[in-house]
């Protein structure tokens, strides 16, 4: 049980300083937008802008590659584009509440109580809610910063991958484990009130 006490506190306390960390970086980042915010001599490369908006893609028109972004991003759309990038950093820093609240009960030695449950099935949720919202965050990013470009220089990109698909399924797999957890809680429940 101590094992399981030391690897509870070293995980909470890493996800704590992420908690803090992503909303200064995020914002850091877009003060470095469009360019990549390096961190820690280059070993961190955090570019806020997507990918597919960054100018490390193109797209083509008339057989022209051109840039997603063709101008100097303002203050206005820096600003914008942090305030859209925090609506899918909200449901991680929920994801990471609920890490820290599930690894506060392995270190008071809750193992199997009905909460640990919960943040495992919230845990589920929030994945699930991030690969939903996933493509609206692209489309509204494509808006916030292609809108001043040229006249039919506008664009939204939505890209779904391998990654998303992984995510969903992940998703669901811990959506389910969570709910096989709450039917083995509620029968041992059981088994323990007719005893």
């Amino acid at each position: 049980m101590e094992k399981i006490r030391r690897v509870s506190i070293f995980f909470k306390m890493m996800f704590r300083i992420m908690f803090i960390a992503m909303p200064i970086v995020l914002v850091m980042s877009w003060i470095y937008a469009p360019d990549q915010l390096l961190l820690f001599s280059g070993i961190i490369n955090w570019n806020a802008i997507p990918a597919n908006y960054s100018g490390m893609h193109t797209y083509t028109t008339a057989g022209i590659s051109e840039k997603s972004i063709m101008h100097t991003l303002t203050v206005g759309e820096k600003t914008l584009g942090c305030l859209v990038s925090s609506i899918p950093m909200m449901v991680y820093l929920f994801i990471l509440a609920m890490l820290i609240k599930l690894f506060s009960c392995y270190e008071k030695g809750e193992i199997f109580s009905i909460n640990n449950i919960r943040y495992i099935r919230n845990i589920g949720y929030a994945l699930l809610v991030s690969q939903i919202i996933e493509p609206i965050y692209q489309f509204i990013m494509g808006f916030v910063l292609t809108i001043h470009n040229p006249p039919h220089h506008h664009f939204a990109s939505i890209t779904l991958d391998q990654t998303n698909i992984g995510i969903l399924l992940t998703a669901l797999l811990v959506i389910l484990i969570s709910w096989i957890m709450m039917e083995a809680y509620q029968l041992r429940e059981e088994q323990q009130l007719t005893i």
